[in-house]
């Protein structure tokens, strides 16, 4: 089985680029991680949106990797740019059932 965490950055135009190059900087950082099967990284074509597709070989290997001093350092580097105005963040996560 595995587990997937979804997160969708909602954004104004004028953050487009800095979203992106955030986005882009996490994905090495993930695949560094213990239990780490893939990341998907897509931007809306509709709206200013992202949505990345994250799975991992299980909840706890997801959890860790949330918890490890590399991702504090990226999420301390995001932190501002996540809180800025007009930006919402969101994430959602799912057990593969089959």
């Amino acid at each position: 089985m595995s587990y997937v965490a979804i997160s969708t950055v909602k954004f104004p135009t004028s953050l487009k680029e800095q979203i992106t190059n955030i986005g882009l900087e996490m994905i090495p950082v993930a695949k560094k991680q213990s239990g780490f099967i893939s990341v998907h990284f897509h931007m809306s074509t509709e709206k200013n949106e992202t949505m990345m597709y994250w799975e991992w070989e299980s909840k706890s290997d997801h959890e860790k990797c949330m918890a490890s001093e590399d991702w504090g350092r990226m999420m301390s580097k995001s932190n501002a740019l996540f809180q800025s105005e007009g930006v919402e963040f969101s994430i959602q996560t799912y057990e593969r059932l089959a």
